[in-house]
């Protein structure tokens, strides 16, 4: 159903029309001077032009009889729908209305609301985004980053671990921003990081791999947006 190599496409031309855009302003910040936060409208942007649904901050399926109130519920950074118009189903929060219903005049009504017109989590692809330099700013001032290594293999162990765990899930990923001098230092960084999240016990699937040169403003000029799916 879902082409991880089609999503990280679909990241990339977004990335990289942002960053053209920069460019042409001649600004003196680039993408790599951006929180990981400031990415998620962009990428949101990316998926809703290429036609996809995008729900922010979802709340993971996770066990349907847990009832876990909706704010103690780990949240997914974006679920991408197959269409804009789609609904997501919530089976946690399904269950707490269906309980709520119970007994009253709206329980058949409550069924028949959780059973039809929303999409199963299965169907849907749960992404995190995760941005990582070579070169950041701390504080303000551009430079290496000494924590490059360590934040690289956290990355894909934390985010990719938790997704593996949920056994609601069918399609999930990891969406990784990488910002380095070279192609080189990418592709032999990435694949490092890989090796050491499979140590440590993590499932994960080969990536899709998109790349685009970026002005060399604080030492990065490659970016490269890389789809890991877990599992």
């Amino acid at each position: 159903m879902w082409d991880v190599h089609d999503l990280a496409r679909v990241a990339r031309a977004g990335l990289e029309g942002a960053d053209r855009q920069w460019t042409l302003e001649q600004s003196v910040y680039g993408l790599d001077s951006m929180s990981e936060l400031a990415f998620h409208p962009l990428l949101t942007a990316a998926f809703a032009t290429a036609g996809l649904g995008v729900r922010r901050e979802q709340p993971y399926p996770g066990a349907p009889e847990s009832r876990a109130r909706f704010n103690d519920r780990q949240r997914c950074d974006m679920v991408l729908l197959a269409r804009p118009s789609d609904a997501l189903l919530d089976p946690v929060l399904e269950r707490i209305e269906t309980d709520k219903a119970a007994g009253t005049l709206f329980a058949s009504a409550a069924e028949v609301r959780t059973s039809t017109g929303r999409v199963d989590p299965k169907e849907a692809f749960w992404l995190e985004v995760k941005v990582v330099g070579q070169f950041t700013y701390t504080q303000g001032i551009p430079g290496p980053n000494r924590a490059y290594a360590s934040e690289l293999t956290r990355s894909l162990t934390v985010d990719l671990a938790k997704m593996g765990r949920d056994g609601a899930l069918e399609w999930a990923g990891l969406l990784l921003v990488l910002f380095t001098a070279d192609e080189e230092t990418a592709e032999h960084d990435l694949t490092v990081a890989m090796h050491r999240s499979l140590d440590r016990g993590v499932l994960l699937r080969a990536p899709a791999v998109e790349r685009f040169a970026v002005p060399d403003r604080i030492g990065n000029r490659v970016c490269t947006v890389a789809v890991i799916r877990a599992g």
